[in-house]
């Protein structure tokens, strides 16, 4: 994967590098200013909005990468 750091093009959620955990897959939303914690992919969409709701401080630092081609449109704000 091409992994990259800074501002992505949109708002809304990409996959992203957890630091902690490398083999689990972590998506963040991304709200034109900052990224949000971490959500897992087994988690339910419930705690990934709770995830997506707190912002990250050190949110400069995430590493992410585009999004999948089979991701479906509305996740692509």
């Amino acid at each position: 994967m091409n992994w990259k750091k800074g501002v992505p093009p949109r708002i809304g959620w990409w996959p992203t590098k957890h630091y902690h955990q490398q083999f689990h897959a972590t998506y963040r939303w991304w709200d034109g200013e900052c990224w949000s914690w971490a959500a897992f992919a087994h988690e339910p969409a419930e705690k990934a909005a709770k995830w997506a709701a707190k912002k990250e401080s050190m949110h400069m630092d995430v590493e992410w990468t585009d999004r999948p081609a089979n991701w479906p449109e509305r996740s692509k704000t």
